[in-house]
């Protein structure tokens, strides 16, 4: 049991990234169907879709941040030698803190500017869908300091190896 706990929360942006999109994919081939088969599709249809895919997109871009996936960060370290790529991971990993978590900020003062305002369909609080830059970007935040530290540890014992994955 404590195994498949640890592995749930290690992959939980990718597990949760995946419900999202599938059912995204699930309620569109749903009204597809409905469409063609039946002549009629579900007039909610269109927003539960947006919605689902708006936070898989921001949750997977946690995910493939917290796996190390995103291509501009590894190219910028591996164009130079080993004692400069220390330094310039750190400072990657401190700007990517201070950028997420000013975009996490930012995204809290939107919704806190929008909170009276509701969906048009579905008439719940958008502030539900706008959630998703919120808990996506500060995932990347928390991220970017779990790297952060994990480098400092690995620095600190005279490590070599900063592309090892940390989660």
């Amino acid at each position: 049991m404590g195994a498949l706990l640890s592995r749930l929360y290690k992959n939980f942006e990718v597990i949760l990234s995946a419900c999202f999109l599938s059912v995204t994919v699930g309620v569109v081939i749903l009204n597809v169907i409905l469409r063609y088969v039946f002549d009629g599709g579900l007039f909610w249809i269109e927003e539960v879709a947006t919605t689902a895919f708006i936070w898989s997109v921001f949750i997977g871009s946690a995910a493939a941040y917290k796996l190390k996936m995103h291509i501009g960060i590894d190219l910028i370290t591996k164009l130079f030698p080993e004692k400069i790529r220390e330094i310039i991971s750190s400072v990657i990993n401190i700007l990517m803190a201070v950028i997420n978590g000013y975009v996490c900020y930012l995204s809290i003062l939107m919704i806190n500017a929008n909170k009276l305002k509701r969906t048009p369909v579905l008439d719940v609080p958008a502030m539900y869908i706008n959630l998703a830059i919120t808990v996506g970007f500060g995932l990347m935040t928390i991220h970017s300091i779990q790297f952060l530290i994990t480098e400092g540890i690995l620095l600190a014992r005279g490590s070599k190896d900063l592309s090892r994955k940390s989660s």
